[in-house]
């Protein structure tokens, strides 16, 4: 069974509450896990945000927002 994209970013974060990763690392990270179609608009998401990074929960929040 393939990890959902939700366990993929924890993976990429690691589990660390406290980890802010930026679009370029999300994408370089999700890259070769995620359909590029779903990765492009969690990314736009996380554009959305106004931040120039975000954390676990957020990256979550969004990912989940998206199914």
């Amino acid at each position: 069974m393939e990890p959902t994209p939700q366990e993929l970013l924890a993976d990429l974060y690691g589990h660390d509450q406290d980890a802010h990763f930026d679009t370029t690392q999300l994408r370089e990270g999700l890259a070769h896990q995620i359909p590029p179609t779903q990765l492009d608009k969690f990314i736009a998401a996380v554009e959305g945000t106004g931040d120039l990074a975000v954390d676990l929960e957020t990256a979550t929040s969004l990912l989940n927002r998206m199914r």
